[in-house]
């Protein structure tokens, strides 16, 4: 089955395709990049623009693997997004019985069901953990005696317009979306180990525009938060320091830049471009670097205060992962380690054969996630069936479950036979 990822970044689009192999890992067969033209921040601000960047980035990968792509997993990023937690519960019974997979789905329903204002809409539902009548939190419920079934949820929430942008520009690359993920919950999918998952560990998608933290314990996610600020931003500090065109800005950045400027020891001059017709001029790498690094301490004091208010900064023994076009900084991971006083590391992608060497860089961390989460089939209860049949059957299911679980019938109660 061919599998086909679209991750929308600030900075570029890029689509693979590929197909699962065993073991949960997937064989990339074509990948395509384009700019984001249209897209800014994470989001849509010209349709026809972005649409033509997703339809250049789909060509591309057509090209290089010789498979049509009509459907793709979609990665969204964007302050428009957040999180938050919910509970849920169901009853089995008046007598207990063994839970069912039917049981699971409508107490994730119960637990998914938040107020929303009309200009949100939930786009993930991921369970935390379950529970039976009251007890420790298990991984699955399924066929335990139980009263009720309980379930903890994390909700991820988008901006209704933004999405509806999003799936606009899509239509017209005619390309039909399986869902819409987050890009650093994807990436988590591609880059984090079973153990930095239990024990504790950020994800932290350094953008162009933005700078995306997704958190997990105990296996499970507990925050996501969208920051401002990102790869961009060091380039236009650099460019308003030196007086140089944005495009040089990068290109210096790029070539010379780093975060340690303490343990710069390098003299040599770097040549800059300024703008009109002033004469080229020098610059230090320690200046380039007292600039950049400037800008990763604001990173890490955003992202440390976040972690501050969502009371988890000594929930992550397993530190954090870096990934996105902006970790290919020099000294980055060294930097906000010092800072955060926790392990920091690089996340490059796991689980991927095929064309490795284009895509096992943690610019790629997303596109990569958003093919394993359907290869690994991820459980997301935002996407259940009974709600892709419409609210209305899924009422009228809830109204007939209770029917049968409390009302008396001519053999007794449906209770009494294991109903449920």
């Amino acid at each position: 089955m061919t599998l086909v990822a679209i991750d929308i970044g600030s900075h570029k689009i890029c689509t693979l395709v590929g197909e699962a192999v065993e073991g949960g890992k997937v064989r990339v067969l074509g990948l395509g990049h384009a700019p984001s033209e249209g897209i800014r921040a994470g989001e849509v601000v010209h349709v026809e623009d972005a649409a033509g960047a997703i339809a250049a980035s789909v060509e591309r990968a057509e090209r290089a693997c010789g498979v049509s792509v009509h459907h793709a997993r979609v990665g969204v990023s964007g302050l428009h997004l957040s999180g938050t937690t919910n509970r849920g519960l169901v009853p089995c019974g008046r007598r207990p019985r063994p839970v069912a997979q039917a049981d699971v789905d409508r107490v994730l329903e119960v637990a998914g069901s938040i107020p929303l204002s009309s200009d949100r809409e939930v786009m993930h539902v991921l369970a935390q953990h379950f529970a039976v009548d009251g007890g420790t939190p298990v991984d699955s419920p399924v066929s335990m005696e139980a009263y009720r079934v309980e379930a903890a949820v994390y909700i991820v929430t988008a901006s209704t317009a933004a999405l509806a942008n999003l799936r606009r520009c899509l239509r017209l690359a005619a390309v039909t979306p399986v869902g819409l993920t987050a890009s650093a919950v994807a990436a988590a999918e591609a880059v984090l180990t079973p153990d930095e998952r239990q024990l504790g560990v950020m994800v932290v998608d350094l953008g162009a525009a933005t700078t995306s933290m997704a958190c997990y314990v105990d296996n499970a996610l507990v925050h996501l938060c969208p920051l401002p600020g990102g790869g961009r931003q060091m380039t236009n500090a650099l460019g308003l320091s030196l007086q140089t065109p944005l495009a040089e800005a990068e290109h210096i950045k790029i070539g010379h830049g780093h975060v340690l400027p303490e343990l710069d020891t390098d003299e040599r001059e770097i040549e800059v471009t300024p703008f009109g017709d002033e004469p080229r001029r020098t610059t230090t790498r320690l200046k380039v670097s007292e600039v950049l690094a400037a800008h990763a301490d604001e990173t890490a004091e955003r992202v440390w205060a976040e972690l501050d208010d969502a009371g988890l900064h000594d929930r992550l023994p397993a530190g954090a992962v870096l990934v996105g076009g902006g970790t290919e900084l020099q000294g980055l991971p060294q930097r906000l380690a010092a800072r955060w006083g926790m392990p920091v590391r690089v996340g490059r992608p796991r689980g991927v054969v095929g064309l490795a060497d284009a895509v096992r860089g943690p610019a790629h961390a997303s596109a990569v996630g958003l093919l394993l989460w359907d290869a690994r089939g991820i459980a997301d209860a935002a996407l259940m069936p009974s709600e892709r049949e419409g609210d209305a059957r899924g009422i009228a299911r809830l109204i007939d479950w209770a029917r049968r679980a409390f009302l008396p019938t001519r053999n007794g109660r449906a209770w009494e036979r294991g109903a449920g």
